[in-house]
């Protein structure tokens, strides 16, 4: 599923090149060129990582077949040797730059979040650069990001104190795919992402018991920090949301730690819980993820991804926060706040 799926997006994107002189001044035509080119870089940069050890130390093992525009032809009729980690990221590395350039020169703002803006072209290039241990242009490319997101802010304490997260119209939200109550996915019922990871809609999680964060990451995270509504506790309560969503916790017996990030389609509100309607939208950046990346690639590169890290966190999760150490110390507690933080979106995977 996960190799057609990507293969089928890549097969688009190069149909869509493959009508573009790569030359155009022509705006809409470069703005195309650019969705285009984010999109297979986006999917290419899942594959490599999958279907391939880690960049670094694996450049010259074989990875994934590189077909694009050019060659797609040539693919379709005698087939596709394996390239190289190194030529797939160079690809993916080639369209993501070319792509920012489109979108910068273009002047065409984007209809919605599911469509590629500048900041996310520049956010998929920061990952690319921290999977790469590119730590100091990770850190640019986050930083460019967060500068170009225009549309985007992190969300406030008050606004992540309680399920959230189902909705890309949230102002953190950097890109999603929107998912209408008429899709093919929601009248399914159950064959749908919300309905294996949403403690309080229904399907598949309330059958499971639910999705656990581990006790030892539960246990680091403080009672001042808005991410502790989160999860439930060790008596798989949760203090921090209303009595209907601690009666639904019960009454399904969901173990503890269960997560209790992302809401029920609607939004955080007692009638919302346990709705059938799974059509929550899917998130695939926020822009707290670049505030991390940027710390993590100052503090690899020598910069001072400390007082990044002290900023993002004290302002949006835990007034209380005050992190002071160098080196490994602080590369750990990036990383804690990356598992905190990104917990049930993907990106660990």
């Amino acid at each position: 599923i996960t190799w057609n799926t990507l293969y089928s997006s890549i097969l688009s994107a190069n149909t869509v090149l493959s009508s573009i002189d790569e030359n155009t001044e022509d705006p809409q035509l470069q703005y195309y060129m650019a969705q285009a080119k984010t999109t297979r870089a986006f999917m290419y940069l899942n594959l490599v990582q999958l279907y391939q050890f880690n960049y670094v130390g694996h450049e010259n093992s074989a990875a994934v077949p590189l077909i694009t525009d050019k060659n797609k032809d040539e693919a379709a009729a005698n087939g596709c040797p394996r390239a190289t980690v190194q030529e797939v990221y160079d690809q993916i590395n080639d369209d993501l730059t070319k792509a920012i350039a489109c979108l910068e020169n273009c002047g065409i703002s984007r209809p919605d979040k599911r469509y590629v803006s500048t900041a996310v072209a520049y956010g998929l290039r920061a990952r690319m650069n921290l999977a790469m241990h590119k730590y100091a242009e990770a850190a640019a490319d986050a930083d460019a990001a967060i500068a170009s997101a225009s549309d985007c802010a992190p969300a406030s304490f008050n606004e992540i104190n309680h399920p959230a997260f189902w909705d890309f119209s949230e102002k953190d939200w950097m890109w999603g795919i929107r998912v209408e109550e008429t899709d093919d996915v929601v009248s399914s019922g159950l064959l749908n992402w919300i309905s294996h990871n949403g403690t309080f809609n229904y399907g598949y999680c309330g059958y499971s018991g639910g999705r656990q964060v581990s006790k030892k990451l539960y246990s680091q995270i403080p009672e001042s920090d808005a991410r502790k509504a989160w999860f439930s506790n060790a008596e798989g309560q949760n203090p921090y949301l209303t009595p209907a969503y601690n009666a639904y916790l019960a009454d399904n017996g969901f173990y503890p730690y269960t997560g209790c990030k992302f809401a029920p389609y609607g939004g955080y509100a007692d009638g919302n819980i346990g709705a059938d309607t799974n059509a929550n939208d899917i998130v695939l950046m926020r822009i707290e993820e670049m505030y991390l990346i940027k710390a993590e690639g100052l503090a690899r590169s020598g910069g001072d991804g400390c007082s990044v890290l002290n900023a993002f966190v004290s302002q949006y999760r835990d007034p209380q926060y005050s992190f002071q150490a160098t080196g490994d110390r602080l590369i750990t507690e990036i990383l804690k706040q990356r598992r905190i933080e990104l917990w049930g979106e993907g990106l660990i995977w």
